[in-house]
């Protein structure tokens, strides 16, 4: 039987055991954790509609952290063998070193009710997928657009994390995205889009072919450039990438090199009142969700900016104790193999108050709508200099005026933020180099534009 075919009783005994093997080897040591995690990877690249190969990946490991007269270990080995657990304890002991105790005590411990998540979708799903995205990307377009390549990947995975006080935490979950290239016309290159899909079963294949072929038909209108003084319209990719740029200011940082303190304005606002973000570890339809951040912390939902003001800052249990922080539960763990480390998991912008993106659209005379970045948003957090390259269409109301191929925008950080009026509620997730970002269109008055 594969780890594709178990049932979750199944993966659950799997964990205890490996756990359960852990513990009969730490008896007497005063202080450790031990996490153990079972997961299935299934990717398929579809091509033009026929399946070109798919690969599944079945991962299993166990890992240690231990505490005991004052040196600290860890290690981590593949597999829930009673062997590789024991392998996983004896490891950490023989390369633990002096230091602090790096865990959070047992008072901070603790588990926050997540919804369960859907199911792994069916063997089948990613070409049907694929074919029934590429009739509605044909069909909206009139033939223009064209689905090409693409690599659909779901996963299941089930953790089990046990302290020696006798907290211990389960979490099952499927996770599922799509990467999709799509051809424009006779144009030569295609267009990238990535799709996190919160629910296989429930993915609306009409909504999302017309959420990206609105956006790609966009560029085929004539060429026109401007420059000045102008209104931007981010698109949520493009609001994903600023934020990830200055994803680093919400994470605990030594006072001595902290940069944020230089960016606020005289009124101590990082950015307009419209901007209210959050690390949402504990939201349903986010791409990392689970009870318990990397350590042990009940999930939480921490509010980063607060209309445009710094509230809080994520760290781990250990970083939070060396910087004078509070522990909010800000450890993220990639995988088996790593220590819990400070992270965000999932920044996400407040839209409660949000307006529709059409209203942001005819919210201006004439406005640059953003539509994707060229390049990663580059931003140097001491200088507060950043640098925006991308590709956008000029609008007078909602009226397309033409496709402006290459713009750059530069300037300082914190007067772009502070020039944020309004933010949309076409909120999505995207994948970025520092975590998940659930971003909506933003509007941006007077903003200096390069053609």
């Amino acid at each position: 039987m594969t780890a594709g075919r178990e049932t979750t009783d199944d993966l659950g005994a799997r964990l205890a055991v490996a756990a359960a093997s852990c513990r009969s080897r730490l008896a007497g040591v005063p202080r450790w954790e031990v996490f153990a995690k079972t997961s299935l990877t299934r990717q398929t690249e579809l091509v033009d509609g026929r399946l070109r190969r798919s690969l599944e990946i079945d991962e299993n490991g166990v890992a240690v952290r231990l505490f005991d007269g004052a040196r600290a270990g860890f290690a981590a080995v593949s597999g829930l063998e009673p062997a590789a657990a024991h392998g996983a304890v004896e490891a950490a002991a023989a390369g633990a070193a002096p230091g602090p105790d790096p865990m959070p005590p047992a008072r901070l411990l603790g588990a926050t009710p997540v919804a369960p998540g859907p199911a792994m979708a069916p063997a089948g799903w990613a070409q049907h997928v694929a074919g029934e995205l590429g009739i509605a990307l044909a069909t909206m377009s009139e033939g223009v657009l064209r689905l090409g390549r693409v690599i659909a990947q779901e996963g299941r995975y089930r953790w089990l994390l046990a302290t020696a006080e006798g907290w211990s935490a389960e979490h099952e979950r499927m996770a599922a995205s799509l990467l999709l290239e799509v051809m424009v016309g006779d144009r030569p290159g295609v267009w990238r889009e990535w799709v996190h899909v919160a629910d296989p079963q429930a993915l609306d294949l009409a909504a999302l072919a017309a959420r990206i072929g609105d956006r790609v038909l966009l560029t085929r209108h004539r060429i026109a450039t401007d420059g000045g003084l102008h209104d931007l319209i981010l698109h949520p990719e493009m609001t994903a990438q600023l934020l990830a740029a200055i994803a680093p200011l919400f994470v605990a940082t030594p006072d001595a090199r902290d940069p944020l303190p230089r960016l606020l304005g005289s009124d101590g606002l990082l950015a307009a009142y419209a901007l209210t973000v959050v690390d949402d570890r504990a939201d349903p339809t986010a791409p990392v969700v689970s009870p318990c951040d990397g350590e042990g912390l009940p999930s939480r939902r921490t509010l980063l900016l607060d209309e445009g003001a710094p509230r809080h800052r994520v760290a781990s249990f250990a970083d939070a104790r060396r910087l004078d922080e509070t522990p909010r539960g800000g450890a993220v763990r990639r995988s088996y193999r790593d220590r819990p480390a400070t992270g965000l998991a999932n920044l996400r912008v407040v839209t409660d108050d949000g307006r529709p993106p059409g209203e942001l659209l005819g919210a201006s005379d004439r406005a640059l709508y953003l539509l994707r970045p060229l390049a990663p948003v580059s931003c140097d957090l001491v200088s507060g200099a950043y640098s925006l390259i991308a590709s956008g269409v000029w609008i007078e109301g909602r009226r397309v005026l033409g496709w402006h191929p290459v713009v750059e925008l530069t300037g300082k950080i914190g007067s772009l933020l502070r020039r944020i009026e309004a933010v949309g509620t076409d909120l999505a997730w995207f994948q970025t180099s520092q975590c998940f970002v659930g971003a909506p269109s933003l509007l941006v008055r007077r903003q200096s534009v390069i053609g």
